[in-house]
Formats: structure tokens, sequence, C-alpha cells
């Protein structure tokens, strides 16, 4: 993703880091540069004081996480990833699409109002 459409999309979401009661969707074919921008997206809320361990990155392409495939495995791998975690939790989950009714579980965390999703 060239650097200047990069900083345009950062400029439209920059606003909506920490809200709790909507999920943010970034859309685009394959291989655009989403996954990259998630992670800057990521780093820029560590600069601006959120703890590391606050961010909830899940890469279902990753050889890990092949077999997540249904929304009960979905919420269980995220509940094992926050279960310690206090204060706002910001989850971003790349490929979601490949877990089938994953829009159900993501609204209930995002109805718990502690995770920007």
């Amino acid at each position: 993703m060239k650097l200047y459409k990069r900083e345009n999309y950062l400029k439209k979401i920059r606003g909506f880091y920490r809200a709790d009661d909507i999920i943010k969707v970034i859309t685009g074919a394959r291989r655009r540069g989403k996954s990259s921008l998630i992670q800057t997206i990521a780093e820029e809320i560590v600069e601006h004081g959120a703890l590391k361990e606050n961010i909830i990155y899940i890469d279902l392409d990753r050889r890990e996480y092949r077999k997540i495939r249904e929304a009960d495995q979905l919420e269980i791998l995220i509940d094992g990833k926050v279960s310690n975690i206090q204060g706002l939790k910001y989850l971003f989950i790349d490929e979601v699409q490949n877990v089938k009714g994953f829009e159900e579980v993501l609204n209930g965390f995002r109805s718990e109002g502690e995770y920007s999703i």
C-alpha cells in the first residue's frame, strides 16, 4: 500500500480507535495491504498509551488458527486471549470471514463495552 493511501486510511479511522460501541471493518481485495494497515493501527494505539497486552491480534490465515471455522471456536479463542486483561481491549481479527457466524460473536464482545473491535 502506498504511503499516501495508507495515511488517508489512517486519518479516516483514527477517531474510532477507542470506540467500543461500533465494529470497524477494513475491506478490500486480497494482497492490498489490509493486514499491514491493521498492524500500523495497533502500533499507533500502543504509541498513544495503550498497553501492548491490550492489543489482541488474531490472524486466521496462520496455521495455528486454520481450524477455527465456527463461531464457538472463535469465541473460545478470544476468551482465552483476554481472560487476564484489564481495561479496554483492542481486538483485531484478520480473515474473520473464514468463520461461520463470526458476526454474532463479535457483536457479543462489542455489547460488553470493553472491546474496540
